[in-house]
């Protein structure tokens, strides 16, 4: 009989990158463009070879573009862009450690252009506390031959706009955390999933099949 998790190694732990990124006003058609050229390279990338998925470990992604001096349209504060700049927004649950995460993608020549395509559209002036042309300045790192050739500066450049902490994981709880992140199966990593449950290559298959998805709709509110 199977014993309850009652402790996690780090090399399946969850965590979260929550970022918030600076863009040149009016660059959402090309951020936008940038993003979907990203996630056909993701693809790509779970197609041509061994399967990748476990050394990602991606559990979950989004992306979300707001135009320059504009927000969400919630009735609180939320989202905010900084003055004349657009923002775009990138969450995503993975396993194990920041720098491998970061690695995995990085390594991979057609999701390293994208990246470098994104960063291309970064605005880092004009905020306070960040030298728009430093060693770990998007300038700096497109000057220096991206993301690949700088990947120790790439790091860093996320970690200024994470709002997520590396350090906590899915699961735990701590009054000190800066927030708690809840784990439904706490140690539950893709590797894990792809390798013990019973029917994952005919439910999860690659190349992935295309999906049909039922319609959801929102509830009629006054």
């Amino acid at each position: 009989m199977s014993s309850p998790v009652t402790k996690v190694s780090a090399a399946d732990e969850q965590h979260m990158l929550f970022l918030f990124f600076p863009l040149k006003k009016n660059t959402a058609k090309p951020a936008l463009q940038h993003v979907h050229d990203l996630q056909h390279a993701s693809k790509a990338l779970l197609t041509a070879g061994p399967d990748p998925r476990a050394l990602t470990g991606v559990h979950f992604f989004m992306f979300y573009h707001l135009p320059a001096d504009t927000n969400p349209g919630l009735p609180v504060t939320s989202f905010q862009t900084m003055p004349g700049k657009d923002m775009l927004v990138v969450m995503s649950i993975y396993d194990a450690d920041f720098a491998p995460y970061i690695g995995s993608f990085v390594n991979n020549p057609d999701i390293a252009k994208g990246l470098n395509l994104i960063l291309s559209l970064m605005d880092e002036t004009n905020i306070p506390g960040v030298d728009p042309n430093g060693p770990t300045s998007a300038n700096y790192i497109m000057a220096h031959g991206g993301v690949v050739k700088n990947p120790a500066a790439f790091n860093c450049l996320l970690m200024r706009y994470n709002f997520a902490d590396p350090t906590i994981a899915a699961g735990s709880s701590s009054p000190t955390n800066k927030y708690n992140l809840g784990g439904t199966f706490p140690g539950l990593t893709i590797a894990k999933i792809l390798q013990n449950y019973p029917d994952a290559e005919t439910l999860w298959p690659l190349p992935a099949p295309t999906i049909t998805f039922a319609p959801s709709f929102k509830p009629q509110c006054p």
